[in-house]
């Protein structure tokens, strides 16, 4: 596959090939090697509507081709595979679970989850603009934040008569 600034031979571009463009190998750059999601890293790379163009980019031929060979590079320059990755955090986990290090244990089967895809962190930002609002507005956004707070935690404080039965219970 051509670089980024290679020009292109004439057969080349009569058999359909691209260049990748810069812009395009800096999403690359920031996806495979700044450990971002595509979107934080279509973002960075200065696409307009970051979310949209990431999606997009990732089901380009030409993107696609690009990142395949980064990971044949860093295959071949690392040893690093997911499979291999997956079964070393496996291996990680079980003896931390057998030292009896549960938060290891845990945190080496978050990771392996994470590199097999069958967990995905997802954050929702929201921008508010609090320069422009007056006291009133800012007291009635918080209040609504709190809310939604709210509606989303779960109430795990015990009830006054089973706080009673624990501590006769410990007696």
């Amino acid at each position: 596959m051509p670089q980024v600034g290679e020009t292109l031979t004439k057969e080349q571009t009569s058999i359909g090939m691209e260049r990748l463009k810069p812009q395009q190998q800096t999403f690359l750059n920031n996806y495979f090697n700044g450990d971002m999601t595509q979107t934080a890293a279509a973002r960075k790379a200065g696409y307009k509507n970051p979310t949209v163009a990431a999606v997009r980019l990732l089901r380009n031929p030409v993107v696609q081709e690009r990142l395949e060979e980064m990971r044949l590079e860093a295959r071949t320059k690392y040893g690093v595979t997911v499979d291999k990755s997956v079964r070393d955090l496996k291996k990680m986990r079980d003896q931390a679970w057998e030292l009896g290090r549960f938060g290891e244990a845990i945190r080496a089967e978050e990771l392996r989850l994470k590199a097999t895809g069958l967990l995905v962190n997802k954050s929702h930002v929201m921008h508010e603009d609090v320069n422009a609002m007056n006291r009133e507005q800012v007291l009635e956004k918080l209040d609504e934040f709190r809310r939604m707070a709210e509606r989303r935690m779960k109430n795990v404080t015990p009830a006054s008569n089973d706080v009673a039965e624990i501590a006769e219970d410990n007696k």
